[in-house]
Formats: structure tokens, sequence, C-alpha cells
């Protein structure tokens, strides 16, 4: 009712307003207005804004749109292999009919939660009803054994002997009659053996008539039968082959010979299991046939070696489809399906060559899930495995036409042929597949009841008209502008330069440098203030530098991603928190008051095993009091099953630890874990705070998360403030405390205890 006013209206302002609004239901997938051609014009993912909902929303039917907009009247279709409840809900709008206003709302709503909850009471009533089932059934079969099997058992022994026993049980009289029956037949049994002995030639005819050769190998004597199945599917009569081994020998094929009969070696020599192999034999008009060989030992000696073994042969030369099966086993990533390395390498050098002959660009992907690792160890790899299997799956889905690769673990390429004639073109064509391939990503993977979250780092490189590198230096520049976008920060695009290689190059030089900066004490921690609504100082952010002895101050930004790159990352975070206490110890011993104190960890660092016990003891060795720290960790932690550190949150709970997320609003894709986690701090990202007065739209986002947050009895720290006209509207939405060059900039530890002795500062402070 609300769009279908703000249509009539022409308020395009509160069409935005309640696209946000909706946004905060976290089950609610997708929500469109689409004009009358299936075009959207407004989604809750501004990506697919000008798009046509058929080419991005695969569930989207424009034959259902006309319909439901013909009939006048809503529709809802529920998917229940993907859980998804879709509903097209036709606008009552004068301006409706036109191209430019929405004609129709679409919507998908996730019902998982509820058929999740469903499922659980289906459960626990059929585990009620199967003990109900056995415990009758334990019962019964109680009452069998008593009545019936165990009268049987006294029959059993009783064979064989003179005398016959008489149960004390009602029915012994007809188990003693079942007894002399026995024994009756036992006395047939010498003539059954005969008879069995007459029919070996009934049954050598019938083995004959299965389809299947038959071999019989007495390896002492060298003997050998084959039967008449065996030499028909070679094309011969019974008596046009001799029944040898020779005669299997000479017959295979001369490329898989010394591998089959090594096997077969193997196999006789107890060092595999079974035999069974997939090989050619040669039919008697001199093609191969593709035969599935199976034996068995049957015979052995004293010594334990065998005499004797059978078997059969099965023609599967139809099956094998002219060796396509095998062309695809080693062209194909056996877990994904996907083209493998080396098909990728062929790939690429057709590209190359495609490229300079049609005068196109065409552009080549490297993307790698980001703490995929983390997933692995925590939940195991079969999970893992599985992940992979869905991403493939949507990769294949969303790049139907193109070529898309897994060389290893969770490293994927896709080939982009022909998106362009100019480089700039092309160059702006793949940053944007690339969006919408991280968008696809981040939506969440159901394993097992598991809701993860990944996202994946992206690299690119395009393949131009005069470009002659071969396919393994196209691999190597693509996989170091993807090395580039983790060490960016993860969750982001790069695309190859040169540039990038010589930044690349003195990376490595750095890392080196960056390995004995703590040794040589070239590491500095300094302080940025947070303050309240009044000025007041409440805490304030640890923010490490490097005082590199020939470059001078190195910007975090530099060495900060080289450190997690590398994993220099943990040894840097214990001097920071090391460091923090001594500086918390300095300002008590010089009875200063003493703020919070928040100190950045990585994703990498708080993900190890023993990250909170070796926290908690190190601030117990300072005697530092818990209450006196806060941990800021980014939304790209939480990229992965939150049970695997709900539980970390929950014990630094316990121990007086506060924890924020830092940089709120530009990694995770869902707000679900805020409801979940032991928070007590959002820090608004700078990059929200700098368009604050820009747009309408900045506006509302900033002030959705305060008022977000502050529903979940949450502070809220804003970040980067830097005019009085954020930090007057940051006060009118509610905002709790501030940080940013405004009142001022990161100062040394002497500096900031300066800081400490005004009781206020002033907004102004930080531009002095």
């Amino acid at each position: 009712m609300i769009v279908e006013k703000t249509i009539n209206d022409q308020d395009q302002t509160r069409i935005e307003d309640e696209l946000l609004f909706v946004s905060t239901d976290l089950d609610l997938k997708t929500y469109l207005l689409l004009d009358a051609t299936g075009k959207i014009l407004y989604a809750n993912h501004s990506i697919w804004r000008g798009s046509n909902a058929a080419e991005v929303i695969d569930t989207f039917s424009p034959m259902f749109q006309h319909q439901v907009v013909n009939a006048a009247s809503f529709s809802t279709l529920v998917n229940y292999e993907r859980s998804l409840l879709t509903i097209y809900y036709p606008l009552q709008s004068a301006h409706a009919a036109f191209g430019k206003y929405p004609q129709i709302i679409y919507l998908e709503y996730d019902l998982y939660p509820a058929i999740a909850a469903a499922d659980n009471v289906f459960k626990s009533r059929f585990i009620l009803s199967w003990g109900i089932v056995s415990l009758l059934l334990l019962v019964v079969l109680g009452l069998t054994y008593l009545s019936f099997l165990k009268p049987i058992k006294i029959l059993i022994n009783s064979i064989g002997k003179n005398a016959i026993p008489i149960p004390s049980f009602w029915i012994a009289e007809e188990l003693a009659v079942l007894q002399q029956c026995l024994l009756q037949h036992q006395q047939q049994q010498n003539r059954l053996i005969k008879q069995l002995k007459d029919n070996e030639q009934r049954w050598l005819f019938a083995i004959d008539s299965t389809r299947n050769g038959i071999w019989d190998w007495n390896i002492a004597s060298r003997d050998v039968f084959l039967s008449d199945r065996w030499k028909e599917m070679l094309g011969f009569r019974p008596e046009e082959i001799a029944d040898s081994f020779t005669a299997w020998k000479e017959r295979l094929h001369p490329d898989e010979a010394d591998h089959i009969l090594a096997a077969l070696q193997s196999f006789l020599d107890g060092e595999t299991d079974q035999f069974e192999l997939l090989h050619r034999l040669r039919h008697k008009d001199g093609h191969y046939l593709w035969i599935l060989d199976r034996g068995m030992i049957i015979a052995w000696d004293n010594a334990g070696c065998p005499t004797r073994m059978i078997g059969t042969h099965m023609d599967v030369s139809e099956d094998i489809n002219n060796q396509q099966t095998l062309a695809h086993l080693s062209s194909y990533d056996s877990l994904t399906n996907l083209v493998n390395r080396n098909s990728l390498m062929e790939l690429l050098k057709t590209a190359v060559h495609v490229a300079h002959a049609t005068n196109s660009y065409s552009a080549l992907l490297c993307l790698d899930l980001d703490n995929f690792k983390i997933i692995n160890d925590a939940l195991g790899h079969h999970i893992g495995d599985r992940l992979l299997v869905q991403l493939a799956t949507r990769l294949s889905d969303m790049f139907a036409k193109q070529t898309v690769a897994r060389l290893s673990g969770d490293e994927f390429v896709i080939l982009l042929n022909n998106i362009s004639q100019n480089e700039a073109s092309a160059t702006t064509k793949a940053l944007m597949i690339a969006g919408e391939l991280r968008h696809v990503i981040a939506a969440s993977f159901n394993i097992d009841g598991r809701q993860l979250h990944v996202s994946a780092s992206v690299g690119i490189h395009l393949i131009n008209t005069v470009m002659e590198l071969n396919a393994e230096e196209l691999l190597r520049r693509v996989e170091m502008a993807m090395f580039a976008a983790k060490e960016n920060g993860r969750d982001g695009c790069v695309v190859y330069t040169a540039e990038l290689e010589q930044r690349t190059n003195q990376n490595l030089l750095l890392q080196n440098d960056l390995r004995n900066a703590i040794n040589q004490q070239q590491l500095r921690l300094y302080y940025q203030p947070i303050v309240q609504r009044d000025g007041k100082i409440v805490a304030a952010e640890a923010l490490l530098r490097w005082c590199h002895p020939k470059l001078g101050f190195v910007s975090p930004a530099e060495f900060i991603p080289v450190a997690e790159h590398s994993g220099l990352i943990i040894e840097l975070s214990r001097w920071v928190i090391a460091e923090a206490c001594r500086f918390i110890n300095s300002l008590a011993a010089k009875n200063c008051v003493i703020p919070r104190i928040s100190i950045n960890i990585s994703a990498r660092q708080f993900n190890h095993i023993d990250f909170v016990p070796s926290f908690l003891s190190a601030i117990a060795e300072f005697q530092v009091a818990p209450a006196q720290l806060q941990l800021e960790l980014t939304e790209h932690l939480l990229l992965t099953d939150l049970s695997v550190i709900q539980d970390k949150f929950e014990a630094l709970r316990q121990a007086g630890i506060a924890v924020a997320i830092d940089d709120f609003g530009t990694g995770y894709s869902s707000l679900s874990y805020l409801q979940h986690l032991s928070l007590t701090q959002l820090k608004i990202d700078q990059s929200f705070v700098k368009q604050i007065g820009c747009s309408h739209k900045a506006d509302a986002i900033v002030s959705t998360i305060v008022n977000m947050a502050h529903a979940l009895e949450l502070q809220v720290v804003a970040e980067g403030v830097e005019t009085p006209e954020q930090r007057q509207f940051l006060l009118n939405v509610g905002c709790d405390s501030f940080q940013g060059f405004l009142w001022s900039k990161p100062v040394p530890a002497a500096s900031f205890t300066e800081l400490l002795t005004q009781e206020f500062l002033q907004p102004e402070h930080g531009n002095q």
C-alpha cells in the first residue's frame, strides 16, 4: 500500500526508504520493483538496478509476471528444493502501465528456518515412535525365542545322535517329528553329492549363457579354462583358439600389457586386495574391445601361495563411448567436475591465439576463498569439499557459456573470451563481472543445516591483442593480482599491472625487514582518543606504527597486508598486546585516569585455537584489569560458521573483555551474527561517515546503523569524523562516541598522556 501510494505521488525518496526498511528482514533475500518490461527499477541489492530481472534472478518468470498483472491478483510460489517462497504482487497504480514506473513487486523469502523447525518436530516424533516400535519388537523377539528358537536349538543339537531328546515345551512333540524328518534328509545327503557332480556339465552350460566370459586358471600347472562365451566375445569359435595363458596374454594391448601383468602379479603377491582392471583385448578382426576384467583366488597351497584363480571378462566397449570417459577423467577435476589445470593451460593457449586473430580482448579471473582454511580446520575437510562443490555449481551457472576451472584447493579460474574490442572497456567489464561474482559468492551456503558465509579475493589479467605470453606466465600474473587483493584486506578485486609486479617485489623486501622490526625496536604504538558526546576521553584505539631505519614511517596500509599474508601478523599482535599493557601500567604509575584501550586483532590470530587463553594469560602477566581493554575485530572474521567463534566471544565476555566490530558495514553480508555474539560496540566505518551530507542515502545508512545498534543494546562509535557538520549529524542521530581528526590525530604515548590531563577535548583540537 505504501509503495503504491509513493508511486502515485511519484515520491522516489520514500520508495528508497521502504527498500531500506524491508532489507532489515534477515530472511528476505530479494525485493524488486519491476516495470512492464521486467526491468529492475528498485532492488534491495543496488547492483541489480537497471538489469532485466530474468537475466539476474534465475527463479523469476516474465510470463508469470504478465499473468499476474493481467489477473490483477498477487500469486505465490514455493520452491521446496531451495526452501524459497516467491511472490508476484501487481501494483494498483495509475502509473504502473508506463515503462518507467513500477508495475509489480517481486519477492523471494527464505523458508529454510521454518522448514528446519518443522523437521526438528518430525524427528522428535519419529524417535518416540521408533522407540515404542523397538520395545514391541524386543517383546516379540523374546517370545519367539522362548516359544520357537530355543526348541529349534535343542533340535539342531540332537541331529546325528541316536536318542531323541524331548524338550520341556508345549510344542516338543512337533519338534520331535521334525527331527525325524531331518534325520531322513541326512541319509539322502550322500546321494545329493553324487547328483551335484553329475550337474557339473550343466553348470558349465549355464555360465556360458550369462554373456560374460569365464576363465579358470590353475597357476601351478599353467592350465587354463576359457569359456565359449569368452572366445565368442573376441570373434573366435571354441576350437579356433587354445585354452592357454598365452592366448590371453598375446591379445593384450601393447601399451597396457606391462601394467596389466604387473597388476596381476601384485594381486597374486597379496599387495592389493582385489583384481579389477579396465583394459583392451584384440578382437579376431584386429580392433580392440574394452574389457572389465575381474578375478579372485579360490585355492592356496600349504605355504599360503595362490594355486587357482577364476574370473570373468565383461565387454564394456559401449560404456566407454569411444574413450570419452577416460578423456573426461584426464581433463576435469574429480571433485567439482570443472576443467582442471591441464585443460586450462590448453585453453589459455587458444585464448591468446583467438585474441590475436579477432583483435579483441579476453579476461582471466582468478578467485580464492578468504579464510577457507578456517572452515577446513574447524568443521572438517568433508564440509570444505561440499562447500567447494556448491561453489562450483554457482560458478557454472553464472558462467554457463565461459570456461570455469579449478586449479587446486579453493582456487578457481574463469576465462572470459572476447569481452571487448578495447582495453578500457574490457577492464571495466571485467571489474563489473568480478563484482557480480563476489556478490554471488557472498550469498550463504547451506551445508548440513549450517549457514556458511565466505568471501573471495579476485585477480584479473587482460589478454590483449599484442600479448605474447605463455599460459604459465598468464596464470602467474593473475594469481599475483589475486594475492594482491588478499593483501588489500580480502573480499576485493585487483587488476594486474606492471606496477603490481614491482610492488610485489617490494613487498618481499618489506616482509624481510618486518621480521626484524620487533627485535630492533622499530615499532611504536600511537593512540587516537575516542570521546563522548561532551568531548570527554573514554577510550583510545592503539594503532601500530613502523619507523623503518631507511624508509622512515611505513604506512600501515603497506605493511599490515604484508604481515597478514606472511603470518607475521600473529607476532605483531602479541607485541601490540604487551605494549598496550605496559602503557596502561605506566598511566597507573602516574595516577592518570586510564581510558579503555582498544586493540585490533587479526582474524588469523583470533581463529588460532589457543588465542583466548593466551590473551588472558598475557594481560594477567602484566596485572592489567580486563575492563581496561577492548578487542576490535573486523567483519571478515565472521566469514565462517558462527558457532566456531561464538564460544570465544562468550569466554571473553565472561572474563570482562569488551569486544567491538570495527569497520562495520564493509565486510559481512548478513546481520544475523549481531543476535548471537557477545558484542559491546559497533564502529561505523569512516567510508560511511565521509559521505554524511553528500546524499540522502548515506545519511539514511548511518542513521539506520545507529538505530539498529541501540535496539540491540550496543554502543556506537563513529570513525573518521573530520568536520563539525559530520559531528552535528551524528549527534542528532544519537551516536554515542566519536573518533577522528576533528579531536585528535593518532599521537605517541607521551602526547596522549598530555591529552588525558584535559577534562574535555574541543572538536577543533585535531586541526590545531
